[in-house]
């Protein structure tokens, strides 16, 4: 992935989570994520809008990235990157790392969808 495509990542990442994410905040947010359906379906729409909300151009590089349509970006990157956080693939470590511009191969699987 170009150095592009990893800024893309981090700025996508970084509105996702906020800057930096301590150890009991993931922990608690993950937590409430695998334990409520209603919880884990907010932060989906609110992630969707956010993505939505995001320049053409970004949108259809993180579509190229995630390899889904620019249409189902929004969707499937705030449902991989979800569902990454709640089964551990993702760990605060990686969101971390990859807000600080390293992303990750972890992140990069998972929104991948491998």
């Amino acid at each position: 992935m170009g150095h592009s495509g990893r800024k893309l990542l981090v700025l996508a990442l970084v509105a996702l989570a906020g800057c930096g994410v301590s150890e009991d905040k993931f922990e608690s947010s993950r937590e409430v994520l695998a334990g409520s359906p209603a919880a884990r379906n907010a932060f989906i729409s609110n992630c969707v809008e956010r993505m939505k909300s995001k320049p053409a151009q970004q949108r259809a590089q993180l579509a190229a990235i995630i390899n889904t349509s620019v249409r189902n970006m929004p969707g499937s990157y705030c449902q991989r990157v979800t569902r990454g956080i709640v089964n551990g693939r993702i760990t605060r470590e990686d969101l971390n790392k990859s807000m600080g511009g390293n992303v990750t191969p972890s992140v990069i699987r998972v929104l991948q969808g491998r």
